[in-house]
């Protein structure tokens, strides 16, 4: 290769290394991916007590403990209903699902002001514009005995004026998956998922959750999910105190 010039060989380093990154990029994705993990939420532990396998396509279940969730499929996008008493999000949040959302509010206009949650979780962003126009609705959330609210769904979670979770509800996080970048240089994609994160710390703040939430979910792989117990989301101010009286 004598006969490249100064420049040219540059040039030809540049796309070496741009087309190395690209496939270290891809490397990762491809050992990130959940599609071959392990079974089910309430299996062995992976590295301590709280932290679990993720299938976000499979609602849970544990025989050995009455009341957590019934395995079954669990939708690939929210599914939308009104009862009298209640608004129920139910599935994966699908990119787009923030819009439905909305759209679905103005045309049904139901009167229930609290929102029960059963999300395996899916699309940050659509997550947190529902969790905005939760509060600006005025309404409540719950995570209600035999439910799911894992990954991006905290964030609804956080939108309700009050947040509860029942006893038999099940509320993790793990680490933002917002999408897959493979044809970036690795500086873009580290500055894309930066800027992500600052987004979803000033949400968590303006809702007034606790901000080391986001350290249970950033020392969490997607592949895994963190949960957490009653006393730990009282103290992130994930959930709110039950009124007096």
């Amino acid at each position: 290769m004598d006969w490249l010039s100064s420049p040219q060989k540059a040039i030809r380093a540049v796309l070496i290394s741009q087309v190395l990154l690209a496939m270290a990029i891809v490397g990762m994705d491809v050992l990130r991916n959940p599609g071959t993990a392990a079974p089910g939420l309430f299996a062995p532990p992976a590295q301590g007590p709280s932290v679990r396998p993720y299938r976000p396509d499979l609602r849970p279940t544990d025989p050995a403990q009455p009341g957590t969730p019934a395995m079954r499929p669990m939708a690939d996008a929210l599914q939308f209903a009104a009862e009298a008493d209640a608004i129920r999000l139910t599935g994966q949040i699908a990119p787009g699902d923030a819009d439905r959302f909305a759209t679905w509010l103005d045309r049904n206009r139901p009167t229930a002001l609290r929102v029960m949650l059963d999300s395996s979780g899916g699309s940050v962003s659509d997550a947190l514009a529902i969790g905005r126009t939760i509060r600006t609705a005025g309404y409540t959330t719950e995570v209600g005995e035999g439910a799911v609210c894992l990954s991006a769904c905290p964030y609804m979670l956080a939108g309700g004026v009050t947040r509860t979770v029942g006893s038999g509800g099940v509320v993790g996080v793990h680490q933002h998956y917002f999408g897959k970048n493979t044809i970036l240089p690795a500086f873009m994609a580290i500055n894309d998922l930066q800027r992500a994160q600052a987004g979803v710390m000033d949400y968590l703040t303006q809702m007034g959750v606790d901000l080391r939430l986001m350290t249970f979910a950033l020392r969490t792989p997607p592949e895994e999910i963190n949960l957490l117990d009653a006393s730990l989301m009282e103290e992130l101010r994930l959930t709110t105190p039950a009124p007096q009286g």
